[in-house]
């Protein structure tokens, strides 16, 4: 049964938890080390026939860590640009109660828009989501198309939504309140079709 483990990199050193950290490449903190090894050692026994990330380092070093933790045999990382991070523009390393204090108009645009929003000086959702998905279709379900069985994938919250969205047939939006903890897997299975799962 195809499976795939989606991985949200670890804490960076710029406060991802808490701040807008998106085109802006930052390096994984202690914190988010020990994160992402957790979820190495939770995987560990197990093997993927396919590894792909996000060009971004904090997703790179991610998937280092959690295949060194796993003691996974050597593989190689296969890195997608199109997976990287949402560019947030003017507001990269903001905190959302910064965007509200700084840029009231444009948060409140932000709340109204939807996916029809564009970040200042940044990128629009919806164009964000399109390429997401777009790099999909051409990485992620051209491999296990071809008989690939297991794949992971470390790469960034917003990404992990668009992914899953468009694995499971529902809108981005719809996926609001999916878990992605910074370092934690979202495991996806197919039957024939895609489906959320709780547990390795």
């Amino acid at each position: 049964m195809p499976e795939l483990v989606l991985v949200r990199h670890g804490e960076t050193v710029g406060q991802s938890s808490i701040r807008l950290y998106g085109a802006t490449d930052i390096e994984l903190s202690a914190e988010g080390e020990a994160q992402v090894a957790a979820t190495g050692r939770a995987l560990a026994g197990g093997r993927f026939d396919t590894v792909f990330c996000s060009c971004l380092v904090r997703a790179r070093r991610s998937a280092d860590i959690v295949l060194d933790t796993m003691g996974h045999p050597s593989i190689a990382v296969e890195v997608v640009d199109d997976f990287r991070e949402v560019d947030f523009g003017a507001w990269e390393g903001w905190t959302w109660a910064e965007v509200r204090e700084r840029d009231p108009e444009g948060h409140a645009r932000w709340q109204r828009d939807g996916d029809g929003f564009c970040y200042p000086g940044g990128e629009a959702r919806r164009s964000f989501v399109a390429r997401v998905q777009a790099a999909c279709a051409a990485s992620i379900e051209a491999r296990f198309a071809a008989g690939s069985q297991r794949q992971l994938v470390v790469v960034h919250r917003g990404v992990i939504r668009a992914i899953a969205a468009r694995l499971l047939g529902c809108g981005f939006d719809e996926l609001e309140q999916l878990a992605t903890p910074l370092g934690g897997p979202v495991y996806l299975r197919s039957d024939g079709g895609w489906r959320l799962e709780s547990a390795p």
